[in-house]
């Protein structure tokens, strides 16, 4: 897919992230140049976003092994469940997988079940 302007904000969307007011796009996971690369290899933008899911899962994955509380004097702080984080990204991923093999515009079949005519008839 070719990369403009309002899928970019399209697929910003659909990965959940917003540029802060006042921001750029700088401030957030995916830059406009990252958020390209996702769009030109990707054969639709449920699967570009399938892949962003995925690149985020893999950050929240690398953050895992981080300390999970700690205490220093009377002031105590505390990390989200990281796990759960990395389960919904994945999740997310899932979901726009299944997204992006829609069913053919040949095939045939109702919601549960679709038959594809082969291309040899």
């Amino acid at each position: 897919m070719t990369p403009t302007a309002d899928i970019r904000e399209e697929l910003r969307e659909l990965l959940d992230e917003e540029i802060p007011e006042g921001g750029t796009d700088q401030d957030t996971a995916f830059t406009d140049a990252r958020l390209d690369r996702l769009i030109q290899s990707a054969s639709n933008l449920y699967a570009a976003a399938a892949e962003g899911w995925r690149r985020k899962a893999a950050r929240i994955q690398k953050r895992l092994g981080d300390i999970a509380s700690y205490q220093t004097g009377a002031e105590q702080y505390e990390r989200v469940d990281l796990s759960k984080a990395l389960a919904a990204a994945l999740k997310m991923a899932e979901t726009f997988d299944g997204m992006a093999e829609a069913p053919a515009p040949n095939a045939t079949g109702s919601f549960m079940f679709n038959v594809k005519r082969p291309g040899v008839l």
